[in-house]
């Protein structure tokens, strides 16, 4: 267990309490503008010591020296943006989140005021506001989903002096969300990676310049920009420069770009993946509690446990401290701690992360106890709402009242009618269409006869081929595995769902599910009378009927409806019972139906399903000598009641993975709508209950194919340790169905048809026709050939001896290292030609120009 003892020279940004010695709460007057009871947007940039709010068009650009405060208020669930009207909110509570952003080059004196600014606005908010410390560079998601088209951040005013259209500038755009446009330090060529787009303002000429592994919303946002800067820089021409063609420029342009930046002192930096070992590092950092004390002066940080965390762990007496390592550290105030501890608990939490010797740009976080923002719940296993807070939640535009829907209709054309509903129940219809089984052997698979439909073993593996009516004909894919199936057999079922997703043209619904964690709409089509017995299935004759079939068990009985009901084998012994559940005992031909005392009427209905015509109802304390004695005798079962949680809040989330590579990263798309499902990207919608991936039309072939892998390790790194069972869902851009349409408010399926991709909005700005690009193994997108795909390097480092060469450089092919215009500098032809020449003849190129 650890113990810090955090000092004065541990804390950074200069803090205050918010009070005069007189103790009253003092209120810069620039605050006192914005009324408490509303909802709303507004910025403070700190000069000259003083808050100083920005106008509406000053929204979104940031100054690298200067230090803000952000305020964004609005109705719990919902989320505030730049475009927020101030509007007045009667009778119900507010969610606030108050930021304090950092500029690079920013000074103490100025973190310092707005750092204790901040808390100054948030005692006169009522001290229930989320606090948050925002870096440079290290914006937190919530942060960025303010400004949806993404901000600026320039370099400082006294450089921003003089006419802007003849002063030269290079800005990087970052971000494949919100973009970040960030000025350089000056025009360079050492700025640039090729991971990256960079927009270089000249006095006559806008280049875009394209980094060959940058991501290609990254560089619609770029074009975007560029087409801004044009339009305000008197229209001057927009021009595309290609990493590693630099050289193909017409003349005029050529001679312009190298005014700036002369080609031959071009070095472009490889992308810039993140450290092996740091990634790894994030990863493994498992959650930890610590517990906040005074300890005569010094402030104690002492650790409790470590994750996954329970709402129960937190005490409403006291502080704590949740480290998640490199994903930021949360300060959690409980409602019955001082005033003091209350307003410096940002200021301890800073010293927190200097004493972990922590990087100085670790985000830190302070909620309250009773006023927590969903990314904070979303850390713990479990998280309900207490008796006060019970208001209407909103979420993503639709109210959550957290009450249970009664549903006496599940057809498809309701469920399409109303999508909120089927992603509420998880339904599509009711479960009247068609359906195909087959049971996947280690060689082959064998096509199930009706009369077996949801008979299933746990230690096979099944593919079920549903379909049913909806707008046309809809097809759903379930690969369904035993919780004992061998790994040879759950890869055949991926390979015969592939085979018949192949006869579907591509368009069917992907489901994976793991024994016990069925949904909703696959109980459905069994109508409830899935069963799962123990072991492998039987031999089946050649038309797939079971030659033998299990004729003593004894089966849980889980759910009470259609929808939710299945029984599973247990063993046949009175220790299995247990008092919540009924339970199916079945001997030779003989059936009880044993009802625990907890259970309801609608239950023992649905345990009816199990059992043939005849079968004796047991009530538990009711129970004949006979029943005891065909389980072995009376013994000790589980009798207490299970407690149904009410008010368990989890919001569905959305995330964005950036490139599925070998490092695992992902980010959270905040106030998430459809438009943030943008065709080029790999999307996943965690519905707590279900994993929904959702797989764009221009995404790349190795991101689709390496998608669920990157679901599942989603899941093993939640740090509320999330069952690594749950069904995961794969919907393809244009087939989404109801249950998930339904997490998005004002769906429109002709959304995608005006949707314009970066290489279709370059060709509209240069006026040529799109070139047909190819993927490579990596994602990347090259033109014509797998030239483009590999790093480049400097033709100086290509020449350096074996040992010093980089660690992605094959020394039997240098060559394909060389940048397209240093290759033609080279070799006097294109890569293209070369290709096609005898290998003697390239051997003996090489040795010419150095690269064998």
């Amino acid at each position: 267990m650890q113990v810090l003892d955090i000092q004065q020279a541990d804390y950074d940004d200069a803090y205050s309490n918010g009070t005069t010695s007189n103790g009253t709460v003092v209120v810069d007057a620039a605050f006192k503008k914005v009324p408490k009871s509303s909802a709303g947007f507004h910025i403070w940039r700190i000069e000259n010591m003083n808050v100083v709010a920005l106008g509406r068009n000053q929204y979104g650009t940031f100054y690298d020296d200067d230090s803000y405060v952000i305020l964004a208020a609005s109705l719990p669930g919902q989320s505030a943006t730049i475009d927020s009207v101030t509007r007045e909110i009667r009778g119900g509570l507010l969610e606030y989140h108050i930021h304090f952003w950092l500029g690079g080059l920013t000074t103490p004196d100025k973190s310092g005021v707005a750092a204790y600014k901040t808390v100054e606005l948030d005692g006169y908010l009522g001290g229930c506001a989320t606090q948050h410390r925002e870096t440079q560079g290290n914006e937190s998601a919530r942060f960025r989903s303010y400004f949806k088209n993404g901000f600026r951040v320039l370099k400082s005013h006294a450089e921003q002096n003089g006419d802007s259209l003849h002063q030269i500038k290079l800005y990087k755009i970052k971000g494949k969300r919100n973009p970040v446009v960030v000025q350089q330090e000056s025009v360079s060529w050492k700025y640039f990676n090729s991971g990256d787009v960079f927009v270089l303002l000249t006095p006559t000429i806008i280049f875009v310049w394209v980094g060959r592994a940058a991501n290609s919303i990254e560089k619609l946002h770029a074009t975007k920009i560029a087409v801004q800067l044009k339009s305000e820089n008197d229209n001057i021409p927009l021009v595309f420069v290609d990493d590693g063609y630099e050289q193909s420029l017409q003349n005029e342009q050529k001679s312009e770009f190298q005014k700036y930046l002369p080609l031959n002192q071009r070095h472009v930096l490889p992308s810039d993946p993140e450290k092996d070992e740091v990634v790894e590092k994030q990863f493994k950092n498992n959650i930890k509690l610590y517990k906040c004390s005074d300890n005569n002066g010094k402030y104690r940080v002492t650790e409790i446990k470590s994750g996954p965390l329970l709402q129960s762990d937190l005490d409403s007496d006291d502080v704590f401290i949740l480290d998640h390592g490199l994903f930021g550290i949360w300060v959690w105030v409980g409602k019955r701690a001082n005033d003091k501890e209350r307003t410096e608990a940002m200021r301890n939490a800073r010293g927190f992360v200097k004493k972990k010797k922590y990087a100085n740009e670790t985000s830190v976080t302070r909620v309250v106890d009773g006023a927590e923002p969903k990314e904070f719940k979303m850390l713990f296993v479990s998280w309900r709402q207490k008796d006060s807070q019970k208001a209407k939640i909103i979420t993503n535009g639709a109210q959550k009242n957290n009450q249970k829907i009664a549903i006496t209709k599940f057809d498809a054309v309701l469920m399409h009618e109303r999508p909120s509903l089927a992603a509420e129940t998880q339904l599509l219809d009711d479960g009247t269409g068609t359906s195909r089984i087959w049971k996947i052997r280690k060689n082959d698979s064998v096509e199930i006869g009706k009369e077996k439909f949801g008979n299933f073993f746990s230690g096979d593996c099944y593919l079920i081929w549903y379909s049913y009516q909806s707008q046309g004909q809809k097809h759903i894919l379930y690969t369904w595995f035993g919780l004992h199936a061998s790994d040879d057999e759950m890869l055949n079922t991926f390979s015969k769902r592939t085979e018949i997703e192949n006869e579907l043209g591509g368009q069917a619904i992907k489901v994976r599910v793991i024994q016990g964690r069925e949904p909703p709409q696959l109980l459905q089509i069994f109508k409830g009378k899935l069963v799962i017995f123990r072991g492998k299935g039987t031999e089946q004759d050649e038309s797939g009927r079971n030659t033998k079939s299990p004729t003593n068990y004894l089966l849980h009985v889980q759910g009470s409806a259609t929808y939710n009901s299945k029984a599973t084998q247990v063993n046949t012994k009175s220790s299995s019972l247990n008092s919540n559940y009924c339970f199916v005992l079945k001997k030779s031909k003989k059936y009880f139906v044993w009802s625990g005392i907890n259970s309801t009427g609608d239950q023992r209905e649905m345990a009816k399903h199990f059992t043939g015509k005849d079968f004796e109802l047991v009530l538990e304390g009711k129970e004949p000598q006979e029943f005891w004695d065909l389980l072995g005798g009376k013994a000790e079962y589980f009798t207490t009641k299970i407690a149904i949680e009410e008010n368990d809040l989890k919001c569905p989330r959305l995330f964005h993975f950036p490139n599925i590579t070998n490092h695992f990263k992902i980010e959270e798309v905040f106030n998430f709508a459809q438009s943030d499902l943008t065709p080029e990207d790999i999307m996943l919608l965690d519905a707590f209950s279900t994993i929904f991936i959702w797989i764009g039309a221009l995404s790349t072939t190795y991101n689709r194919k390496n998608s669920l892998e990157m679901a599942l390790e989603y899941l093993r790194n939640d740090p509320a340790g999330r069952d690594m069972n749950i069904p995961i869902i794969e919907v393809k851009q244009g087939n989404e169905p109801p249950n998930f349409i339904g997490f998005f408010p004002n769906w429109n399926t002709t959304w995608w048809a005006e949707h314009v991709a970066f290489e279709e909005m370059r060709s509209q700005l240069e006026g040529v026709k799109i070139e047909k690009k190819l993927e490579t193994t990596n994602g990347n997108h090259v033109e014509n050939n797998d030239f483009d795909c590999y790093e480049k390097y400097p033709v100086k480092m290509l020449k350096e001896s074996m040992e010093k060469l980089p660690n992605k450089v094959d020394p039997l092919q240098k060559e394909l290292h060389l940048t397209h215009d240093d290759f033609v500098f080279l070799f006097k032809m294109k890569y293209e030609e070369f290709k096609n020449l005898p290998r003697w003849k390239q051997q003996e190129l090489k040795k010419k120009v150095g690269l064998f």
